[in-house]
């Protein structure tokens, strides 16, 4: 569980560059490092890195207690944290050939991820 967790983490630090490395070529590195830079000329390539990387903070925050408190009380959710993580790359790359423009298409990737999540907290509830 613990190498996992170290993947996950590793997952979201790449997402922090994501929105600035598809853009590069429109929008200076100097405007993406100053507070209140001129990001208007970002590709959406980049702007749905950027929502992709929110989406990953918001469920990153319990996914993180979960986990660990799943190696720590020996609770044998690695099966689910590996599912959610298997998730969280598929919605990534949903986002990076923009999938999501056909609708109804991201419940179906981004539902099953908070599905595991719940299950993984029964798990340490019933445990």
């Amino acid at each position: 569980m613990v190498n996992l967790i170290i993947c996950v983490l590793f997952f979201y630090a790449a997402h922090l560059f994501f929105k600035m490395t598809f853009s590069l070529h429109k929008v200076p590195y100097v405007n993406f490092t100053l507070r209140d830079g001129d990001l208007s000329g970002m590709t959406a390539l980049s702007e749905r890195m950027g929502v992709a990387g929110d989406n990953l903070r918001q469920s990153l925050f319990i996914f993180i207690p979960f986990a660990v408190m799943s190696a720590v009380l020996n609770v044998d959710n690695l099966m689910l944290a590996k599912i959610w993580f298997g998730l969280r790359i598929v919605y990534l790359f949903g986002h990076i050939i923009d999938l999501y423009r056909f609708p109804h298409i991201r419940p179906i990737i981004w539902l099953p991820s908070i599905v595991v999540l719940v299950m993984m907290g029964l798990n340490l509830y019933v445990s």
